[in-house]
């Protein structure tokens, strides 16, 4: 198994998650996995996160996702990484016991969110007084809660830090002691508050692997603040370009890092008119397994076709 330190060592440049692979009955496409893996093995990508959304693993059964885990695990080889998010929440031992399942799947790391508190809630119509986040009443019930799955894992964990109903995430007094658990080896931000996100790389970025996964927009910031990774779906049709962002930041070349921004704006725009089928289309146009998305409602008609095709061929990735 894995130590923490190395999986903290690894964790740098662009940590791509996994696209679902589904069949036209939206079964799982084993070989579709196989077959864009291999593409990404030979464009250079090392480290893969099977994750919540982007990998469309909250539309699995726990059964699927293990089966996914142990499928793309099985075409790594020693120099690459591979972190997956354990779905189950419902409770501590449940969710502990999906991450268990996930290594030994093949997992290096187990990427984990803690149960919610509750929010919002109302009586009689009216919202609780104490209704909300407060840290002096839930840091300590995350701070047990991990330190309770390490216990129980024993592997290396990413946390997987979330905002808030307010949009604010939780203390920097939270974070603090739930970083120096030893076997968190990494932090994946969900906050997008870039005040929140500065501060986060500043404090943490020397002590665990940091990233996120919005955009190179913020990124372009990100990076130079501290994170030493980012989360990036542009790799699944274009790693040499995600490649090119991280080496320029890393370089000191912002000029450069603009420029690969600046050029991608066409098909940010047809990926956001097109949502997660728009990427998938991408794929598709370039020869890669891009079928269809178990996410409701994502389908595309012709005209969005039409939209992602255009800019694809805008930025001659086609």
């Amino acid at each position: 198994m894995m130590k923490a330190q190395e999986v903290k060592s690894r964790l740098k440049g662009n940590v791509v998650p996994v696209p679902g692979q589904f069949n036209e009955d939206l079964s799982l496409n084993l070989q579709g996995y196989k077959d864009h893996v291999a593409f990404l093995l030979e464009k250079g990508v090392r480290i893969y996160y099977l994750a919540l959304s982007a990998s469309e693993f909250d539309c699995m059964s726990q059964k699927e996702r293990i089966s996914v885990t142990e499928t793309v695990a099985g075409c790594l080889d020693d120099s690459c990484l591979l972190i997956a998010q354990a779905v189950a929440a419902g409770a501590l031992e449940e969710q502990a016991a999906e991450a268990r399942d996930l290594i030994a799947a093949g997992a290096h790391a187990a990427v984990t969110a803690p149960k919610s508190i509750k929010e919002g809630n109302k009586f009689f119509s009216s919202f609780y007084s104490k209704a909300g986040y407060s840290p002096s009443r839930h840091d300590q019930y995350y701070i047990d809660y991990m330190k309770a799955f390490a216990d129980i894992l024993q592997a290396p964990i990413v946390y997987h830090d979330k905002a808030f109903k307010s949009g604010k995430g939780p203390s920097m007094a939270m974070l603090d002691a739930i970083l120096d658990i030893e076997l968190v080896a990494g932090l994946k931000e969900h906050v997008p508050d870039p005040l929140t996100l500065r501060n986060i790389y500043s404090r943490y970025g020397s002590k665990v692997a940091c990233f996120d996964g919005f955009g190179k927009t913020l990124q372009f910031w990100s990076m130079q603040w501290g994170a030493s990774a980012r989360h990036s779906c542009w790799s699944w049709f274009d790693p040499k370009t995600d490649q090119d962002f991280v080496e320029s930041i890393s370089k000191g070349d912002l000029a450069a890092a603009s420029e690969i921004v600046n050029n991608e704006w066409p098909v940010m725009d047809a990926i956001c008119q097109t949502g997660f089928a728009g990427y998938k289309y991408m794929m598709h146009l370039i020869g890669l397994p891009g079928g269809p998305c178990r996410i409701p409602g994502e389908v595309l008609s012709d005209q969005e076709k039409d939209v992602v095709k255009k800019a694809a061929k805008q930025i001659g990735l086609i």
